[in-house]
């Protein structure tokens, strides 16, 4: 099982807090106007993205993390994505992701080590992914964007479509395929991210042993484990915003 520890924060991290998602505004949006409140420069940041959708796949991978929480509960989130900000055109800000169901339309998924790069707006429907997240990360964009250009074209060290087949058995109840999370398997995505970030210095998954990233870790990780960062003597630390609308009806009886 991945064994993670707790971070020492004994509060929620300040510079990461709610931003509401108004009625009738898409995830994409919602996405824009959140890294324009932020004001930063890609120069110096950049940024990822989680999502919680509300169908049986997601279902699947929610609860499968309950595992690295405490309470147990499912996570808010299903998928993770590296955010592409385009420099003039926010029509052309993009979402590079490892999804389970790979397009048809894309190359041969071993081409690219599973990576695809798509509109922001494939995540906008917000009736479908009614979780959103933004998490800002004091790396530049270029440098991320290079590092995913390079984890694509080499299936060394993290084989994505290992990963993806993996949560796939899992999720469909294949051949009795047990959670990938005891098996220390991470979620495709939030496995890219951690690798390329990981390059770049930057450790997005403090405290879980590496390959086991969740979408629900860098979660925690913007939550609760920014005292992490200033200890390192990081002068900037994750910040960001979500919005959270789904949660499953859990009642527990006291």
């Amino acid at each position: 099982m991945a064994h993670a520890r707790n971070s020492s924060a004994k509060d929620k991290n300040p510079d990461f807090v709610p931003l509401k998602r108004n009625k009738q505004e898409g995830n994409d949006a919602w996405v824009l106007r959140a890294i324009q409140k932020l004001d930063l420069n890609p120069k110096e940041w950049s940024f990822i993205a989680l999502f919680g959708a509300i169908d049986i796949l997601a279902f699947r991978l929610r609860v499968a993390q309950s595992h690295l929480r405490n309470d147990l509960l499912p996570s808010y989130w299903s998928e993770s994505a590296f955010i592409n900000v385009a420099p003039r055109s926010a029509a052309k800000t993009t979402a590079i992701h490892v999804p389970l169901f790979q397009p048809e339309q894309a190359a041969f998924a071993t081409k690219r080590n599973g990576v695809v790069e798509q509109p922001l707006s494939h995540f906008a429907d917000a009736t479908h992914w009614e979780n959103v997240c933004l998490i800002a990360l004091p790396v530049p964009q270029q440098t991320i964007r290079e590092s995913i250009n390079r984890f694509q074209h080499s299936r060394s060290p993290v084989d994505s479509l290992e990963h993806i087949l993996r949560w796939l058995a899992y999720a469909w109840g294949a051949d009795r395929t047990p959670n990938p999370i005891h098996e220390g398997i991470g979620m495709p995505g939030a496995t890219m991210l951690e690798a390329v970030y990981n390059t770049a210095q930057f450790d997005v998954t403090p405290g879980l042993e590496s390959r086991a990233a969740c979408p629900e870790y860098l979660w925690i990780m913007a939550k609760y484990w920014y005292p992490y960062y200033q200890q390192l003597g990081t002068q900037q630390t994750p910040r960001g915003f979500f919005h959270i609308q789904h949660t499953y009806d859990i009642k527990e009886t006291r």
